[in-house]
């Protein structure tokens, strides 16, 4: 018997259209709208903010981007309160308004 090997899969090829299409509903139906925080909830993150900058414990971060809820573990290193930028120890860069949630 003869393996044909990837000529069986040729027929799929011609669904590579299809294949955006639904990779890209797969895409929006994951997306969600931002969470609209209190100023309750506000005061507390830029609290915990300045405590972990200043006590330099490792923290994790949710945080909005693009329509899709993010998690990233780090040190805050900068804190730029004009321009309302915190940098973390590997060198990512989050605004202050994208900021959903911090754990320690």
């Amino acid at each position: 018997m003869n393996d044909r090997g990837m000529i069986k899969w040729q027929p799929f090829e011609s669904l590579i259209s299809s294949k955006e299409v639904v990779n890209s509903i797969l895409k929006k139906k994951n997306e969600v709208n931002k969470p609209i925080l209190s100023s309750d909830q506000l005061e507390k993150l830029n609290e915990l903010i300045l405590e972990s900058y200043y006590n330099q414990v490792k923290i994790v971060i949710c945080y909005f981007k693009s329509n899709q809820i993010y998690k990233i573990r780090g040190i805050i290193t900068e804190i730029k309160p004009s321009i309302k930028i915190i940098t973390l120890n590997n060198q990512i860069k989050l605004h202050i308004s994208q900021i959903l949630q911090i754990n320690t």
